[in-house]
């Protein structure tokens, strides 16, 4: 784990192992950042598990007086996985490119109550810091007007890719 003190928030960031403790402390700022989730036990099962035992798994959390304010966490993404097939799908003769070996940025929140204090840029960076992957892929709003793909775009990635639903596809050289 490695601590940094930025802005007041603690800011810390968490191998697959030491991240277990955090796992329900991040599913309350989940639910408060993007809604109910409809099955709890499935969540902490199925998706944080699956998330969690990938290659390179970290977890970055901010916290001020130990409660947890926001978190990014990310993992090597690679051909076979869901989200991986289903970008290289979207990116068609792109995909070489981007998919395999990238760093697979997985999820991004923050408090609504903290937002706009600069801890979403602070987690976003801690999660880049030290990474040993050349290129970067995540998923935001297709919408440039939105809070994420501002951030985003402001940290110096680009539009790569489109996806259903409104997404965007969006890509960062990290070398």
């Amino acid at each position: 784990m490695r601590n940094v003190d930025q802005g007041g928030a603690r800011i810390a960031s968490h191998d697959s192992d030491a991240a277990t403790v955090h796992r329900d402390r991040v599913l309350d700022v989940w639910k408060h950042a993007f809604g109910p989730v409809p099955d709890e036990d499935d969540w902490r099962d199925r998706f944080w598990e699956q998330h969690r035992t990938r290659e390179d798994f970290r977890l970055v959390t901010a916290e001020l007086e130990e409660q947890l304010l926001g978190f990014a966490w990310g993992y090597t993404g690679r051909r076979g996985q869901w989200w991986a097939d289903m970008v290289a799908d979207a990116l068609g003769a792109d995909a070489e490119e981007w998919i395999g070996g990238h760093l697979e940025f997985v999820e991004l929140a923050v408090l609504p109550e903290h937002r706009r204090l600069g801890i979403g840029g602070q987690l976003h960076d801690a999660l880049l810091r030290d990474v040993s992957h050349e290129r970067a892929l995540l998923q935001t709003d297709a919408d440039s007007s939105s809070a994420g793909h501002r951030l985003y775009r402001a940290r110096g990635w680009q539009v790569v890719g489109a996806l259903a639903g409104g997404k965007a596809v969006m890509g960062k050289r990290l070398r």
